[in-house]
């Protein structure tokens, strides 16, 4: 697939897309003018317009909704070559972006005047779904063609990774490196399965977390829950047999066994640790309040009447052990704030069991004093109904566990399959079956090499988790001592256009891609490099049937590299004279 032709109904600059190397240029008219600028003429928007024509669905960000006022009532036309060697026009406009018209001809054709589509206004997810039948790409047979597209329409903001698009940084890795897995010769499938495998054992661990925070249990609870209710049942019997028989003895032997043996008790030893810690508590305010006391004159006034003299090292010792006194007893009186509070809140906690358990005496000690016993059959009733509540919530701990025990058995299962699987993987990159990676490896060095006279390494590596991860290095001559020379903007750049020229010479006998567009791709590269890089675009545009698209502002490309390119070459020329030599005529 290849661009033909890009116009529109209203002003807009056409381009005619040249078959094999196609340069987008931007003037300098007025150098002298400091108002002037190269910049935002329009060379970058023309990959959003194409973008746009090959059915990205328009978000408020896009230029097309921003200034919606600019640009309604514009209609684009966008004529591709088929693989198949017909031409077919895509017809979008602002106004209504979601209905897509189309029309198939055998030759290249002005549709702007044609009344009559072979498909008209056809919803965008189906306008997808047509154009990808259109296309017939016979690579990447799981993936519509949107997904590798934007590795050629590169823009500035695509330059920062070979691999991971501008648009995947914010998704999850399952969005796209299963994808790139396919594009290099991989299956993709398995690395899709591993990412699917790592959600669902996530998404297994935290539902057995809520599970346990929302009914606080623990697997090794399970006898003491289940001793607990039995207790709680035969509680449950002997106080129906009570509440049936109306007779209440052993209730209210239990009840007073509670006031005497456990509640007094819990009384008696709280209302001692309350007033120990009352006494721990006035204590320690005193030791704040204390302080270090001491005056060097003082001390040199009794020697002196003492008559003995004072030597002046021993006052600068003295004046020493104050300072180192007066240190301790900051620290110390930090220790001991620290101290006090905690002593203050475990006594308000003392405090607040002691009125609750207060309360519960004398609940107790009125039940007990009560004659009314159609009063002490209701509170009965009251109580049964706790224990019965008691002993269901007791059995959906019973059954949390259960469920937690079958869930865990279910991860391990999980993990068995992923530990499988990430073998498997390994076996797979390991293998010699992938007859594609080795030649778009050794394509993307060819192309690097050729323009820095560097060699450029694309590898695999799988990381802690038994994902995987895309490298790409440039290297010295021995190919494995990695250099920092990556890191720099200019050789990033570079590296991602080899890389997407080197995807397209690896499939340009296959039914695929057979454009890329970089945009700015001269920009910061010394001029015999820019003269290595045009020779060799050159090369591989006649040698592989690629059509190849790049942007420059005119002062980035040498006077004897721009006058090679023939008036057919240069597609689209951008000016600064005014909004005319502007891509739309207008400024936005």
């Amino acid at each position: 697939m290849k661009l033909s032709k890009l116009y529109s109904n209203k002003t807009f600059k056409s381009v005619n897309f040249n078959d094999g190397l196609n340069v987008v240029l931007a003037k300098v008219t007025k150098k002298t003018d400091l108002n002037k600028s190269s910049h935002n003429l329009g060379k970058t928007t023309l990959i959003t317009v194409i973008d746009f024509m090959l059915l990205k669905e328009l978000t408020d960000s896009h230029i097309f909704q921003k200034f919606n006022d600019k640009f309604s009532g514009y209609v684009f036309y966008l004529e591709i070559i088929l693989n198949n060697g017909k031409y077919l026009t895509i017809k979008r406009s602002v106004d209504a972006n979601t209905k897509i018209s189309f029309k198939l001809n055998d030759t290249s054709t002005d549709c702007l005047n044609v009344t009559s589509c072979d498909y008209v206004d056809v919803a965008i997810k189906k306008a997808k779904e047509q154009l990808n039948e259109f296309l017939a790409f016979d690579v990447l047979p799981n993936w519509d063609y949107r997904k590798s597209l934007t590795y050629f329409l590169r823009s500035q903001k695509d330059y920062n990774d070979v691999f991971q698009l501008d648009k995947f940084k914010a998704g999850k890795h399952i969005y796209w490196k299963p994808f790139m897995f396919d594009l290099l010769g991989f299956n993709g499938t398995l690395l899709n399965d591993k990412y699917v495998l790592d959600d669902e054992i996530d998404a297994q661990k935290d539902f057995i977390k809520k599970i346990k925070k929302q009914y606080s249990v623990d697997e090794e609870e399970v006898d003491k829950i289940k001793g607990t209710i039995e207790l709680k049942k035969i509680e449950q019997i002997q106080l129906q047999s009570e509440i049936d028989n109306f007779t209440f003895y052993n209730q209210e032997r239990l009840l007073n066994k509670e006031l005497v043996e456990d509640i007094e008790k819990a009384i008696a030893d709280l209302n001692t640790e309350e007033y120990n810690l009352q006494y721990e508590y006035e204590k320690t305010k005193e030791s704040i309040k204390n302080k270090t006391s001491f005056d060097i004159e003082q001390l040199k006034t009794i020697y002196a009447e003492a008559k003995i003299f004072f030597p002046n090292n021993l006052s600068k010792d003295y004046e020493s052990l104050v300072q180192f006194n007066k240190e301790i007893t900051e620290e110390r009186n930090k220790y001991l704030a620290e101290q006090l509070a905690n002593i203050s809140k475990h006594l308000e906690k003392v405090r607040t069991d002691l009125k609750t358990y207060d309360e519960r005496r004398n609940s107790l000690l009125s039940f007990l004093k009560d004659k009314d016993s159609f009063k002490k059959f209701k509170t009965f009733q009251i109580d049964l109904t706790k224990i019965e509540v008691d002993i269901t919530k007791l059995v959906d701990k019973l059954s949390s566990i259960d469920r937690i025990a079958t869930l865990n058995e279910q991860t391990e299962d999980l993990k068995e399959k992923l530990e499988k699987l990430v073998k498997e993987i390994t076996t797979h990159i390991r293998s010699n079956d992938n007859v594609v990676f080795p030649q778009i490896k050794i394509l993307f060095n060819n192309i690097f090499r050729y323009i820095f006279n560097t060699p450029a390494l694309i590898y695999i590596v799988p990381n802690s988790q038994g994902n995987i991860e895309f490298k790409v290095e440039v290297t010295k001559e021995n190919e494995i001592d990695i250099t920092a020379e990556s890191q720099g903007n200019s050789f990033e750049k570079m590296l991602c256009i080899s890389f997407d020229i080197a995807l397209l010479i690896a499939y340009s006998k296959h039914s695929f891609y057979r454009f890329v567009y970089h945009d700015g791709s001269l920009e910061g590269l010394d001029n015999r490099k820019k003269a290595n890089y045009i020779t060799l675009l050159k090369r591989h545009c006649k040698e592989h049937n690629i059509q190849y698209i790049f942007t420059s502002i005119q002062d980035d490309i040498p006077t004897e590299i721009l006058n090679q390119f023939s008036p057919k070459e240069i597609c689209l020329t951008l000016d600064d004279s005014g909004d005319s030599g502007k891509l739309f005529g207008f400024s936005f």
